[in-house]
C-alpha cells in the first residue's frame, strides 16, 4: 500500500446560526454538520428536506400562507441540534472501546496485538479486562440501534395542532421507539388489508404531497368533512376510516388498533411527510368546523368555517390556482 496523503479533519458539530434567510432555506450539510458515526447527517438531510418540499409546494401554488415555511426551523432545528450531539456520543463511545481494548498510539504494534490477544486468551487474569471490553462493545447499541433517535422525535410548531396529551415516557430515549399518534410525532407503521385481502403498509396511504384524514371505522362523520373541505377549498386532503370490520381498509391483526389512540368515531390528520398535524380521540357535534379549525392553523390560512366562538370569516379569496388545484393525487410541483 502507497500513503499519498494524510489529512485531518476534527470531530465536531456544526449548527447553522439559522436555517433561513428570506427566499433562501438551508438544509443538510449547509444547516447542520455531524462526525459520520451514527450516520445521522445524511439521516438529518433526507428529514430536512421532507419536511420542507411540502410546504414549498402548498405555498407555491396558494394553498398556504408563507407563514407555513416559519414552521421548517422551529421543527427541524430541535432535531438537528440531538442528532449532532448523539454523532457526537457516537464518536466518543469508540474512542472508550479503543481504551478499554488498552490500544494506544504510544505502543508498538506488537504490544497493541498482544492487548488485543487478551480479549481471547481464556486466562483468568484476562475475565476482568474481557468483561470491560465487552461492556464497552455493547454500548455501541447506542449507535447501531437508536431507533428512537432515528425515528421517535416529534414536532413542535404552529403546523402542529396539540391536543393537551403528554408524551409518552420513554422506556428507553435512544434505543426504543414508542409508535404513537399524538400530534406532532411520525405516523407509526401498521399493516392493514384493502377490499381484496391485500396486505400493505399505512403509510401507503398517502399519496405525495397530500393530507389524510384517517378516522375509525365509525368515523364516517369525519371523512364527509374532510371531502366537502377538500372540495370546496381544493385542498390536497384524502379521508379513508380503518376499522377491525368496517372500513375503507380492515385491520385484522389489529396492529394499527395498537397504535391509533383514537375512538372508533376519533379521527387523526397526517400531512404530506407523515407526521401527525391533528388528533380528536372521539367524535364531535361538528367535525366539519373543528377540522376546518386544525387546517386553517396548520396552513396559516382560513380555510372553511372554523370552531370558533369568534364570528366566522368566509374564505374571500377565489380557489387558488397552481400544481395542485383540482389534480388529486398528483404529486406536487417541484419548487
Amino acid at each position: 500500500m502507497k500513503i499519498h496523503k494524510i489529512t485531518r479533519w476534527s470531530v465536531e458539530a456544526v449548527m447553522a446560526s439559522a436555517f433561513r434567510a428570506g427566499r433562501v432555506f438551508l438544509a443538510g450539510d449547509a444547516a447542520h454538520r455531524h462526525p459520520p458515526t451514527g450516520g445521522l447527517g445524511l439521516t438529518s438531510a433526507i428529514h430536512d428536506a421532507q419536511n420542507l418540499c411540502w410546504k414549498l409546494a402548498l405555498v407555491l401554488a396558494s394553498l398556504a400562507s408563507p407563514a407555513l415555511l416559519d414552521s421548517y426551523e422551529a421543527e427541524r432545528r430541535p432535531v438537528d441540534e440531538r442528532n449532532a450531539q448523539r454523532s457526537l456520543e457516537n464518536a466518543v463511545n469508540h474512542f472508550e472501546i479503543g481504551a478499554a481494548l488498552g490500544l494506544s498510539q504510544e505502543n508498538t504494534p506488537e504490544q497493541n496485538m498482544e492487548q488485543l490477544r487478551r480479549m481471547w486468551s481464556g486466562r483468568p487474569e484476562d475475565a476482568g479486562h474481557r468483561s470491560g471490553v465487552l461492556r464497552a462493545i455493547r454500548a455501541q447499541s447506542m449507535e447501531f440501534s437508536e431507533l428512537n433517535v432515528e425515528y421517535g422525535y416529534s414536532y413542535q410548531s404552529a403546523a402542529v395542532v396539540p391536543d393537551g396529551s403528554a408524551p409518552p415516557a420513554p422506556i428507553d430515549g435512544i434505543r426504543v421507539y414508542q409508535p404513537s399518534s399524538r400530534p406532532g410525532a411520525p405516523l407509526p407503521h401498521a399493516w392493514i388489508d384493502d377490499e381484496d385481502g391485500n396486505r400493505r403498509p399505512v403509510r401507503d396511504l398517502l399519496a405525495p404531497g397530500r393530507f389524510l384524514l384517517i378516522a375509525g371505522e365509525d368515523g364516517h362523520a369525519w371523512c364527509q368533512a374532510a371531502r366537502q373541505l377538500a372540495a370546496e377549498a381544493s385542498l390536497p386532503l384524502d379521508a379513508v376510516r380503518i376499522g377491525h370490520l368496517d372500513g375503507d381498509y380492515h385491520d385484522p391483526r389489529c396492529t394499527w388498533r395498537r397504535h391509533r389512540q383514537i375512538a372508533p368515531d376519533g379521527a387523526i390528520l397526517v400531512r404530506p411527510d407523515r407526521f401527525m398535524a391533528w388528533r380528536s380521540p372521539a367524535g364531535t357535534g361538528d367535525p366539519r368546523a373543528v377540522l376546518a379549525a386544525a387546517l386553517s392553523q396548520i396552513l396559516a390560512r382560513p380555510v372553511g368555517r372554523v370552531a370558533s366562538p369568534a364570528r366566522p370569516q368566509p374564505l374571500s379569496q377565489q380557489p387558488p390556482s397552481g400544481p395542485l388545484a383540482g389534480v388529486p393525487r398528483h404529486p406536487p410541483a417541484r419548487p
